[in-house]
């Protein structure tokens, strides 16, 4: 669902039009909600991203990894798993396996959309949620006697966002390692 959509989405829930008038009006402001939708749905849902990383020097930078990392989670070598400690500076981490290609895994924070064509850097299942958040918003901040209108739609983005799983299952959130 692209951006353009969401904003579509919302207007049609609104009972307003979406003609391309319309569209114009309400971009800037729904695009806000949008974004702050996804933060919000990205906090609770924790997206991780994995890739590969070529290191140089030993040390890992995580401004050039591809998406804005939050966290670390892990990093392999060859499938094993490495220890890693905070780089001289901020925003680098030190391999003690010295220089070559590393496995990252990290939580990220999704881009903010601001074209009609972005899509949301979350799975397809949550971009519902983000018409919802939007339509919320829009009603709660509208007229006094509107404002209970936008609370069934808190409640359902409340209800979709509590059934997100920030680990989805996986096998090292189950076990307990011995690390030593």
């Amino acid at each position: 669902m692209t951006l353009n959509d969401i904003i579509v989405s919302a207007l049609a829930q609104l009972d307003r039009g979406h003609d391309a008038q319309t569209l114009d009006i309400w971009r800037d402001k729904f695009t806000r909600f949008a974004n702050d939708g996804v933060t919000d749905l990205a906090e609770a849902y924790q997206p991780r991203a994995t890739e590969a990383y070529e290191s140089a020097d030993g040390l890992l930078d995580t401004l050039s990894l591809s998406r804005p990392c939050v966290k670390l989670l892990s990093v392999t070598r060859s499938g094993k798993a490495e220890a890693f400690t905070p780089g001289p500076r901020s925003g680098t981490v030190l391999l003690p396996g010295g220089p070559g290609q590393v496995q990252v895994t990290y939580r990220y924070l999704p881009a903010p959309m601001q074209a009609p064509s972005d899509v949301p850097d979350l799975p397809e299942w949550c971009h519902g949620l983000i018409v919802c958040y939007v339509v919320g918003r829009e009603r709660a901040a509208g007229d006094v006697s509107l404002q209970r209108g936008g609370n069934i739609y808190f409640q359902m983005y409340e209800a979709g966002k509590a059934n997100l799983r920030p680990h989805v299952g996986e096998a090292d959130r189950y076990c307990l390692l011995n690390r030593w």
